[in-house]
């Protein structure tokens, strides 16, 4: 019998004992994973010799990059979010050249399609398609369904919470990141994704960037829009294709 003035410790299924240990576990594997994979980024940049060709070149691609896309700007004339057929955009980074001029290169940063073949929902709004314009060589845009949203949060979804990523396997963890929002579960997170809905914003920052695989026929950087025969651009709802594709 417990003593008078003791509390009894609250009661947790074992069930979730040991999902509490698998993240934690995963959690360390996943540190020492990128931990492992910085330490290879520095051991191969350290022998890396560039010849002042290579340079030039570099120096080139940039600026005719950046040219291009102020001719992008004037000369396109881009339609008002509230005219789009859907308020949803799913964008993926494709592959391509890794030196970008500083101003692209911040633009994807604010897009957090920093790494290739990844992608990110986003709202569609003036601002957010003035950006797309602007990196329109590097990434690939439209408008996904519903069937794709769902299938993407649930295969490749991971969360984001105290500086910690996490997969998306426990209820408890969405809402202690988005609880405030009125989102506690994966369903409600899928609705306020597919709808767009007032809590839009949080919810996409909740969730990492999606990490895409290789698809069989290799994007090819042409820095063509979709529409001509490239890769890059507005696909509209032919993203959904490539998405199947990928996921």
């Amino acid at each position: 019998m417990a003593e008078e003035g003791t509390q009894q410790l609250p009661y947790v299924r074992e069930t979730v004992l040991k999902k509490r240990k698998v993240n934690e576990d995963w959690a360390v594997k996943n540190r020492e994973r990128k931990a492992a994979k910085r330490q290879r980024r520095r051991d191969d940049g350290k022998g890396a010799i560039k010849r002042p060709e290579d340079f030039v070149r570099e120096f080139r691609n940039k600026e005719l990059d950046f040219v291009r896309m102020r001719t992008r700007l004037k000369v396109r004339k881009l339609p008002p979010a509230e005219s789009l057929s859907s308020k949803l955009i799913f964008a993926i980074r494709i592959p391509g050249t890794t030196d970008l001029h500083p101003h692209m290169r911040k633009i994807l940063r604010r897009l957090r399609l920093t790494q290739v073949l990844t992608g990110v929902f986003l709202k569609a709004s003036d601002a957010i398609m003035k950006r797309l314009l602007v990196v329109e060589p590097f990434v690939t845009y439209g408008f996904p369904n519903l069937k794709n949203v769902k299938e993407l949060i649930y295969k490749k979804g991971r969360g984001f919470l105290d500086k910690e990523p996490f997969p998306l396997t426990s209820n408890d963890l969405i809402e202690k990141g988005l609880g405030e929002h009125g989102i506690i579960c994966l369903e409600d997170l899928v609705h306020e994704i597919a709808t767009v809905g007032p809590h839009f914003r949080q919810a996409s920052s909740f969730l990492m960037p999606f990490k895409l695989k290789c698809p069989e026929r290799r994007l090819q950087m042409k820095k063509k829009p979709y529409k001509d025969g490239g890769d890059s651009g507005n696909r509209e709802d032919k993203i959904n294709e490539l998405i199947e594709k990928l996921n």
